[in-house]
């Protein structure tokens, strides 16, 4: 279902998205992350840990274990 901009109110059916890294304060390390931007005027819809970065970190570390058994 597609929502409003809050900043332009053009309805946004779909999204740019821009890869940065994210830091966690406090606890330390960093993760490959995404913003979602209105296609319109670029306003930050949202932000996330990259899933499909995530995704593949998770592999490779299960493979890494399962090498060392």
């Amino acid at each position: 279902m597609a929502g409003k901009c809050p900043k332009c109110e053009n309805l946004v059916t779909a999204v740019n998205f821009n890869d940065l890294t994210a830091s966690s304060i406090g606890v330390g390390g960093q993760w490959d992350a995404m913003t979602y931007q209105c296609p319109m005027c670029s306003t930050i819809l949202g932000c996330q840990i990259d899933p499909v970065a995530l995704k593949n970190d998770i592999v490779r570390e299960v493979l890494e274990k399962l090498q060392q058994v």
